[in-house]
């Protein structure tokens, strides 16, 4: 049984206290602006990058997320306002178990949304994209939501071969 995702984000919301508590949790500087395309097309550049670690053991795993929010449309002003506020859910998602790395990402012809994400344990990621999926699609335009999981990959292997 699937667990209910007010009960998964206030789960998350207690790591990342934890996260914050230990100073196990960042927002370097040193990848925003740079451009990577995905396996499923559509070329994306960092707004944003949040790293931590909660210490959970597993082999690494790379998440790609992509979404196209229908609320906003094509309105410049709103995804500039989204950019900025998406910043409030880092809570709600960082502390996930096995969270390692999040790149927050746009398309900016399509203005389509991705993220890149390097977790601890293919399984963490999957739990984790199996409910990003549940409360994005809602949210988003049909059929815009999907994710493909690379298990046993680092994320700059895997981010220096999808360079744009």
């Amino acid at each position: 049984m699937m667990s209910s995702i007010p009960r998964l984000a206030l789960a998350s919301a207690g790591g990342f206290i934890d996260l914050v508590r230990h100073d196990s949790i960042s927002r370097p500087r040193s990848r925003l602006g740079a451009r990577y395309r995905t396996d499923r097309g559509g070329t994306y550049e960092v707004f944003r990058e949040t790293i931590g670690d909660d210490g959970a053991p597993g082999e690494p795993a790379v998440l790609v997320v992509g979404f196209r929010l229908k609320v906003i449309g094509a309105n410049r002003a709103a995804h500039w306002l989204f950019r900025r506020v998406c910043l409030l859910t880092t809570p709600f998602w960082s502390g996930f178990r096995g969270f390692r790395v999040k790149l927050w990402m746009i398309d900016q012809d399509s203005k389509n949304y991705l993220g890149i994400y390097q977790w601890a344990g293919e399984q963490n990621a999957q739990n984790y994209a199996e409910a990003l999926s549940r409360v994005l699609r809602p949210l988003s335009t049909p059929e815009s939501v999907w994710y493909d999981l690379y298990p046993r990959q680092d994320l700059d292997p895997f981010l220096a071969t999808h360079t744009a």
